[in-house]
């Protein structure tokens, strides 16, 4: 175990990371999403992203059930790898007063605005939360209940030297009770290049599946966004990854010691679509497109 306990560890990051001051952009986009007055000029592309794209409080929740279905017990102390805006950091000590949280991402100015937009708006709670700007492979302490890499953003590994040089990391700043949580998609339709449209509350979000290379597995995608005067955010975030598929990532996190692997398979409803509802799976379906998470225990 670290020679610190983690609140102590977390006060050390925190007097390496300054605070930073400003106004959150919530209560001004969504007046103009109401009236449907978005548009590329007046709109923050972060708050879009976190419209469309996430859901944190449900998945705070879903990692807080699934831990305590293997451990019996709440994890307390969140790791969020390639937090972003830290929305998941900031969910995660909404739901308990006695959490803490780490976020770590490369991009400064996104964690920034994560910090007025997710962390200060916690109140006295926002110093459960600390943020570090670094490379998540160089954070070594303290260690976590849960470390969380969603969004797909793992996949910027692209080599098996690269993802096992983290998956090793991971598992090895877990405690001896410690869950790593990844999400994955798939099915025949992740390898075709398309456009994905999807309405949101006064804005259009786009997703655009751009290039596939069948031998390598990587994948060019980017976000777009549309609004209500006919304006565009062409190309507001890009993302080049490598796909990763389930059977080769659970070898890959047995091969560094987790002693059980897990996947959660999302359900469908009556039309066949996304239900939002994950549950454990060793079949899964044909879907032409889907998302599960990658459960991996200590």
């Amino acid at each position: 175990m670290d020679n610190m306990t983690p609140n102590t560890e977390m006060e050390h990051a925190k007097r390496e990371t300054p605070a930073v001051a400003g106004e959150p952009v919530g209560p001004r986009m969504e007046k103009l999403a109401d009236a449907g007055k978005l548009t590329s000029k007046n709109c923050d592309l972060h708050w879009l992203y976190e419209q469309s794209v996430q859901n944190a409080e449900v998945e705070a929740e879903f990692i807080s059930r699934v831990f305590k279905r293997e451990f019996g017990r709440e994890p307390a102390f969140l790791r969020e790898d390639f937090c972003g805006t830290a929305l998941l950091c900031s969910e995660w000590i909404k739901a308990d007063a006695g959490r803490t949280a780490l976020g770590v991402d490369l991009d400064g100015p996104t964690l920034d605005w994560g910090m007025i937009n997710n962390i200060n708006t916690l109140g006295d709670r926002a110093s459960s939360v600390t943020l570090i700007k670094d490379d998540v492979r160089n954070i070594t302490s303290p260690r976590a209940d849960v470390l969380a890499a969603t969004n797909f953003s793992w996949w910027g590994f692209k080599t098996r030297s690269e993802l096992k040089e983290y998956l090793r990391g991971a598992y090895a700043h877990l405690n001896d009770e410690g869950m790593l949580l990844m999400d994955c998609y798939g099915g025949p339709e992740a390898q075709v290049p398309q456009l994905e449209e999807r309405g949101q509350d006064g804005f259009d979000y786009v997703w655009d599946q751009d290039t596939f290379n069948p031998i390598t597995n990587e994948v060019v995608c980017r976000i777009h966004f549309q609004f209500p005067n006919g304006s565009k955010r062409k190309n507001a975030f890009r993302y080049d990854w490598r796909l990763w598929s389930l059977p080769e990532t659970c070898d890959l996190l047995k091969e560094i010691g987790f002693r059980k692997t897990m996947i959660y398979w999302e359900g469908t409803d009556k039309d066949g679509e996304p239900n939002g509802d994950f549950q454990p799976s060793r079949e899964g379906d044909l879907a032409p497109a889907w998302v599960a998470y990658i459960l991996a225990f200590r």
